[in-house]
């Protein structure tokens, strides 16, 4: 065994003395100082006792004060007028000593004032907010969350979000300033959403939702796979349920985001049943194929996500207890009801007409703020000679199906388009990735047999590939974007590219096409709606809508599940002259009472000559009832029904 030296273990104790930081070092130096001063003190007494003054007492505490003067305070040892050599010199060395034990004190309180304000920046202290929502973590959704969450907000004066990331603070500071322009109050805080002890600067315990984002790079850049996030969110998870067992709450209002259907059956073991779990890919893929078969529901998406207009609501009306729901739909004037959750907390959208509401239920509505869902039905009357007593019989018929791009939301796509379309449909797929191509046609041809897909590979931005594929003659176009090894400002810009090919083809022919797009940046899709109007998905502004709807309200994850998937209810546009007869002048009561007879719920309407507004595409979604309007035979109306 190695024998250490006096000197070596003076060492490590001094250097251990001096990790513990700046209240260490400062004792350390104070000690230093006792020693001078007493070392001095002695020597005077001793040695060089300062000449009697009668005015002044030459007691030993006396002259340690006096030592300790010359020791923090240089300049009085230019005021001695001893003139005994001894005590000027036993002075010299205090006032020495002082000097560099004062230039050690004022270093380490520079670096301390220093390493607090690093701290400050880094954003490390405590969120003293209460009813506040937390995020965690920092994704380009963030700016659009953040701007829906200032509109749920806006009634609320002390609103505040709080953000926790692994992203320097002033970064993140300056990007929000430069991206809301709304009244809302930001905290950030850097540190890790998968550690506890960072979780507890947030004040989860105080928060009023939590939202996990799913992250879509690693640090360097590095886009992530889908397992890769999904294991980030379900670390998140983990520690966010350690923490509310640290912090004694049985439960937390928590909103989480995934990308694999397999990480959800896990997630929900460690969060439970009250947490609204969202999956973003399968999300989209509904939204692609329902909006790619109706032009002008992406409006219709949008607006009832988005917090900019008239969005669902729940909450109780206990005026319409012992009512039937048909008489709920005639009782509002400003608002739409959708359906109800029953006071066992069980979602009926819709129940049965003729359901008497019972008390504890809560009415889901379409509304332009949650106090504005108020019972102010008016007077109405059904003229019969204005309405359409039978619609047309609907009839599926075989369609032509182009998705142009390969992304790995293909095979979701092809799946969710399969139910829409009936036996002889053809489906054709071309993209640059043949392994994804292929493998989607594979998996189609097993599953959906009648879709008839093919694959052909090839760059949808070349302009010779789209006019071989005589685009105009297919029902419905899906344009995905492929993202696979580009950013998003690149995928978007080859989106464009094969956009603007199609609009120029359509010109030319004189031919109109039905197409739908898919975008990642809401300000790409702001560049290509410049020019037309057309159906638009943006992936991450559409998951960022629906994340901050459930962030205010968890019972509405199971809302969205109704609407977005195939089998049971979900929004349709139909022809106007299924309603009412053209030309024809009625109040949107009239809509909804006939709609009803079809056991529908007419939420909305769309003009045909306001078609191309690129905004909103003409649709008015939870329009006044009382107000008058005249349809013509291009108009359509926004229902809820059951899936054909």
């Amino acid at each position: 065994m190695q024998k250490l030296s006096l000197r070596q273990k003076l060492r490590y104790h001094f250097d251990n003395v001096m990790a513990r930081g700046a209240p260490a070092q400062v004792g350390m130096l104070l000690l230093v100082i006792a020693a001078i001063v007493l070392i001095t003190a002695t020597l005077l007494v001793f040695f060089a006792r300062p000449d009697s003054d009668p005015n002044v007492p030459d007691s030993y505490v006396h002259i340690v004060w006096r030592s300790l003067m010359h020791t923090i305070d240089p300049g009085n040892l230019g005021g001695d007028n001893e003139k005994d050599w001894t005590f000027l010199f036993v002075m010299l060395f205090a006032t020495m000593g002082g000097i560099f034990v004062v230039s050690a004190f004022i270093g380490i309180l520079n670096t301390s004032l220093e390493e607090r304000l690093a701290n400050l920046r880094k954003g490390r202290s405590l969120v003293a907010e209460t009813g506040h929502t937390v995020i965690l973590g920092y994704t380009p959704k963030i700016h659009t969350l953040l701007h829906e969450l200032a509109e749920a907000n806006a009634n609320q004066p002390r609103a505040c979000v709080v953000i926790l990331a692994e992203k320097d603070k002033v970064v993140m500071d300056d990007e929000i300033r430069a991206r809301l322009h709304r009244k809302l109050k930001v905290v950030t805080r850097s540190g890790s959403p998968t550690s506890v002890v960072d979780l507890g600067i947030v004040n989860l315990a105080s928060a009023k939702s939590i939202i996990v984002l799913s992250p879509e790079s690693d640090e360097e850049g590095e886009p992530l796979a889908p397992h890769e996030s999904d294991t980030i969110v379900l670390k998140t998870l983990l520690a966010v349920q350690r923490s509310a067992e640290s912090a004694g709450t049985e439960k937390y209002h928590v909103v989480a985001e995934l990308q694999d259907e397999k990480i959800l059956a896990v997630a929900r073991m460690v969060v439970g049943e009250h947490a609204a779990l969202i999956l973003g890919p399968p999300l989209i893929s509904r939204l692609l194929v329902q909006t790619g078969r109706q032009s002008g529901l992406s409006a219709v998406f949008t607006e009832l996500l988005d917090f900019g207009g008239s969005e669902i609501y729940i909450q109780p009306e206990p005026k319409l207890i012992g009512k039937t729901f048909l008489d709920a739909l005639l009782a509002y004037d400003d608002s739409s009801i959708m359906g109800l959750l029953d006071k066992d907390e069980k979602l009926l959208l819709p129940p049965p007409f003729d359901y008497r509401i019972r008390e504890g239920d809560q009415v889901i509505a379409i509304s332009e703020d949650d106090d504005t869902v108020i019972v102010n039905g008016r007077a109405f009357k059904v003229d019969e000679k204005d309405v359409i007593q039978a619609p047309p019989p609907f009839e599926k018929k075989p369609e032509r199906t182009l998705i142009l791009g390969t992304s790995e939301r293909l095979t979701l796509v092809l799946a969710d388009l399969a139910p829409y379309c009936a036996e002889g449909s053809s489906t054709v797929i071309v993209g640059e990735d043949a392994a994804l191509g292929e493998e989607g046609v594979a998996e189609s041809v097993a599953a959906f047999p009648h879709l008839h897909p093919s694959f052909r590979e090839g760059d949808i931005t070349e302009r010779k590939l789209l006019d071989s594929l005589e685009v105009t003659s297919f029902d419905h176009i899906l344009v995905l974007s492929e993202s696979a090894g580009r950013s998003v400002d690149v995928a978007d810009a080859r989106t464009m590219v094969t956009l603007f090919h199609l609009r120029d083809i359509s010109r030319k022919t004189g031919k109109s096409v039905s197409v739908t797009t898919e975008m990642l940046d809401i300000q790409n899709r702001e560049l290509a709606q410049a020019a037309q109007a057309d159906d638009f998905i943006v992936s991450n502004m559409l998951v960022a809508l629906m994340v901050s709807q459930l962030s205010e309200n968890r019972h509405l994850v199971e809302v969205f599940d109704e609407l977005f998937t195939y089998g049971g209810h979900d929004i349709r546009i139909k022809p106007a002259s299924h309603y009412v007869a053209a030309g024809a002048e009625v109040d949107f009561y009239t809509i909804v009472a006939v709609a009803a007879r079809r056991n529908e719920i007419a939420l909305g309407y769309r003009m045909g000559k306001r078609g191309n507004d690129p905004m909103a595409f003409g649709v008015v979604v939870n329009p006044k009832k009382h107000v008058k309007q005249r349809y013509a035979a291009e108009d359509q109306i926004v229902v809820l029904t059951r899936v054909e």
